[in-house]
């Protein structure tokens, strides 16, 4: 057997009726990376379930005969890994030649950094954020997405970011479409907030690791591409954890959000409902006034769990 590349380290990953993406991602990994200890992957309720062949590393793969949910199923995949260090993945992401070996050891080098993204370009090459800057205050949130820009706009012209070594910045929130974990830091946190479905639970990770004492950063030189960002929204279901994510993180980390957010939001969908509707707008049907109506109601009682 050939000797592993990366002996102390394991991808952890999820599987939903993407199983030829998530090879790509697999394979292009092994590629451009090496190989690793272990991948963790769970099968998260796949209508027939995943086979994964081809693979050089070893494969451990786990299955839920019915969805736990992208977060819950994150947290599973983490749980079973053994190594001190994991590289959480989703399943569209590909590996570019580049500097990861580097990258990795300025990660264990820092030894208070428990969570660290890559910069990311899209499948047409439009480069994104892999990270975000603290959460607004809860009233700027509950005004819409005008006010959040021109806050964070605002925000970024008077706050410096913090290097944490010559190739890592500092950031409040990490995304986890890919990113290097110390496990340690991960299980001193309790993992995953399962209440999450899939949208916030980086968030809302990254923010109690960051309570707890621990670090979280971006690496500034290598990228990778993540066919994800910057596309459409996925509907209305997404558009509604969307929202209800939101809430439960200002109302568990901003807890005197509790007094007046809820209402606030309902005014706002119930706004931009009747804008649609006597504009007349043709509109997506997750953007539609129906729907906003229906999420005014939502808000109000903390966006109760969907169904269609």
């Amino acid at each position: 057997m050939s000797e592993t590349d990366f002996p102390d380290l394991s991808l952890a990953t999820t599987i939903h009726n993407n199983v030829e993406r998530w090879m790509e991602m697999a394979l292009s990994f092994e590629q451009h990376v090496g190989t690793v200890a272990e991948i963790c992957v769970v099968d998260d309720g796949s209508t027939d379930p995943a086979r994964l062949t081809g693979l050089r590393s070893p494969v451990r793969l786990m299955r839920n005969d019915t969805p736990h949910g992208f977060c819950a199923a994150s947290d599973e995949a983490l749980n079973a890994v053994k190594t001190p260090y994991a590289i959480l993945l989703d399943a569209d992401v590909t590996f570019l030649p580049g500097d990861f070996k580097n990258a990795f050891a300025a990660f264990k080098a820092l030894p208070k950094l428990a969570w660290s993204g890559f910069q990311q370009i899209g499948a047409s090459g439009t480069v994104a954020s892999p990270s975000e800057e603290r959460l607004p205050p809860a009233w700027v949130y509950g005004l819409g997405n005008q006010v959040q820009w021109r806050w964070s706009k605002w925000k970024a012209k008077h706050s410096k970011g913090e290097w944490l070594s010559g190739r890592i910045k500092g950031v409040a929130i990490a995304h986890s479409s890919s990113a290097l974990v110390r496990m340690k830091a991960f299980r001193d946190i309790g993992g995953f907030d399962r209440r999450f479905w899939q949208c916030e639970s980086d968030n809302d990770v990254c923010l109690r690791l960051r309570q707890a004492g621990w670090r979280v950063g971006v690496d500034q030189i290598y990228t990778l591409r993540h066919d994800g960002i910057g596309g459409r929204t996925g509907g209305k279901k997404r558009v509604y954890d969307l929202y209800r994510s939101r809430l439960m993180i200002y109302e568990i980390h901003r807890p005197a959000s509790r007094a007046y957010l809820r209402k606030m939001l309902g005014l706002r969908h119930l706004a931009e409902g009747f804008a649609a509707k006597i504009l007349g707008r043709k509109r997506e049907d997750h953007l539609s006034p129906d729907f906003r109506f229906r999420l005014a109601n939502a808000a109000l009682k903390g966006y109760p769990k969907w169904s269609d």
